[in-house]
């Protein structure tokens, strides 16, 4: 039957305790009243979004072996698919071996975000997604009244709202598992999904029926990875390497708020925009690890580790060839344009334009736009005593071209690289 106008609708609405002068209050009222607040606060998480608000970064312990592998998580804020905010307050170690005699978890209550699994280390490669749930505890013995010499089961004085962490383990094909080289820029952009027909399908046919999930999280949702978990980092693990990286934005997202247009345009949502922000981060943190560990940067070519790129991307630049920064060797293979000035000032726009472009198949031969920022130029040219390392702005060929003068590159052979 349908309702009329300005009949209130109550079902499925929050009840909290009606408090008046004269009424007998309960444990069970006041705990009512408890619930109705944290319900309505949920309400609002789901609506800003979940992901990662700040902090909560994820890094190898100094601790760590390759037997005993330890993380460090920095203090931070995360919000839930449940509305639930999940607060880390102090930087905190975890060990990720975790034993079956562990009793970890005793004293706890998890209510509606229990774990489906322990999900326990196992010797061999894997890779894991690290997540952050939410957990209860409860602290100290309250004073009772009114219940005779027979001790009280329910006197708990305090109940504390905490965080647990735990792994899932990834279902990764032997074939990318023997790929270490490639592994990491893999497995993040399975996670982005960029290869997934619910992406690439609706430009072709936007009427046309998809399936708004995408990327390989989707496919563990909801019952490996519940609503009540927020992904961190994707780790990767050998019991004779131990860590051998940690990638946190693969995984990792900003609080992003429910979009209603997913089945529409799935590359317009806010969802695909903060996924554009994390294939950046992603490119920079793994730009950073290669700087810490590749012998001869100079060397390096882009196509040996990496299949995606996002849109736009910054490396750090040095001409003629340096081992200490990348060169022309690092786009071997690839169709660019030549190098152009820019100013500073346009940067920014850049880097938020770039968000809502799809990322670099370096398989696919489009030209890629290179751009050098002039104050970072003139500040080298004029060898001033703190002078920065120079960067080069790698561009998606799809995006609007930002070019003003050309580089002269003539002192260097260029021919191989057009």
């Amino acid at each position: 039957m349908a309702s009329n106008l300005l009949t209130p609708i109550l079902e499925g609405g929050i009840r909290s305790t009606n408090f008046f002068n004269g009424r007998l209050l309960s444990g069970e009222d006041l705990s009512q009243e408890q619930s109705a607040n944290r319900e309505a606060r949920r309400h609002l998480g789901r609506t800003i979004g979940d992901g990662v608000a700040y902090g909560l970064e994820v890094a190898k312990s100094s601790g760590s072996t390759t037997v005993q592998p330890v993380i460090s998580v920095s203090p931070g804020l995360a919000v839930n698919r449940k509305g639930q905010t999940l607060t880390l307050p102090t930087k905190t170690d975890i060990s990720l071996v975790r034993s079956l005699e562990s009793s970890d978890s005793e004293g706890k209550t998890f209510v509606d975000c229990r774990p489906t699994n322990p999900d326990i280390y196992v010797a061999g490669a894997g890779a894991y997604v690290l997540l952050i749930s939410p957990a209860k505890g409860s602290e100290g013995r309250a004073p009772t009244s009114g219940v005779g010499n027979v001790p009280a089961s329910c006197n708990t004085k305090h109940l504390i709202d905490g965080v647990q962490f735990r792994l899932l383990k990834l279902d990764i094909s032997d074939q990318d598992l023997s790929d270490t080289v490639g592994m990491r820029n893999r497995l993040a952009y399975k996670c982005f999904g960029v290869t997934d027909s619910s992406l690439t399908d609706y430009v072709s046919d936007p009427f046309g029926e998809h399936d708004p999930r995408y990327g390989l999280l989707d496919g563990l949702r909801p019952k490996i990875l519940t609503d009540c978990d927020v992904p961190l980092a994707l780790l990767y693990w050998t019991s004779t390497d131990g860590i051998v990286f940690i990638d946190t934005w693969a995984v990792r997202r900003r609080v992003t708020p429910p979009g209603s247009n997913e089945e529409w345009l799935p590359q317009a949502t806010a969802r695909r925009i903060s996924e554009g922000e994390a294939m950046f981060l992603q490119f920079r943190d793994h730009i950073l690890d290669l700087m810490g560990g590749t012998p001869n940067l100079g060397s390096f070519k882009a196509t040996e580790e990496f299949d995606y790129m996002p849109s736009l991307g910054i490396i750090p630049f040095a001409l003629p060839r340096s081992v200490s920064a990348f060169s022309l060797e690092f786009f071997k293979g690839m169709t660019t344009s030549k190098p152009v000035f820019i100013e500073g000032a346009r940067l920014p726009d850049l880097i938020h334009r770039s968000f809502s472009f799809p990322p670099i198949d370096l398989n696919s031969k489009e030209v890629l736009w290179l751009y050098l920022v002039r104050e970072n130029s003139e500040a080298i040219e004029n060898q001033e005593a703190d002078a920065p390392k120079g960067y080069l702005v790698i561009s998606n060929g799809h995006m609007p071209f930002a070019g003003a003068a050309h580089f002269d590159l003539s002192r260097w052979d260029y021919s191989n690289y057009s």
